[in-house]
């Protein structure tokens, strides 16, 4: 998750222009990856939470929140249909309830640091 998709991921929410639609591009055919491999399970070990799941935690509860925030959906409900359930049911497991900010307190962390996010993500986008 890191090292493929957390940064055009991340550049896709948070940069402009050319540079954000290559970034949208390219976390989609990583994302695309990810949902072949949800291929009718639950969770992507099967009916319970497990290492995979939690690797890719930035696309359940934050998810939603940088969408807001950010005015930018890379994860379509037409599009990645299995990961958005995936999204959910991950978000809704009540033993990881308890590990995850408030969703109301991650959009105002998000929207306060929504322009240093945007200049972190063009230095980044630079290197």
């Amino acid at each position: 998750m890191d090292r493929k998709l957390l940064k055009p991921f991340w550049l896709a929410h948070w940069t402009e222009g050319d540079a954000q639609k290559a970034q949208v591009e390219e976390a989609k055919q990583k994302l695309a990856l990810m949902e072949a491999q949800l291929d009718g399970r639950r969770f992507f070990g099967g009916d319970t939470v497990g290492y995979v799941d939690i690797a890719a935690c930035v696309l359940a509860p934050w998810l939603s929140v940088v969408e807001e925030v950010t005015g930018v959906a890379v994860v379509d409900e037409g599009e990645f249909p299995a990961l958005r359930r995936w999204s959910r049911e991950y978000s809704s497991c009540e033993a990881l309830k308890q590990c995850v900010p408030d969703r109301d307190q991650l959009v105002a962390f998000y929207t306060e640091r929504k322009e240093a996010y945007k200049v972190f993500a063009n230095a980044w986008l630079q290197q």
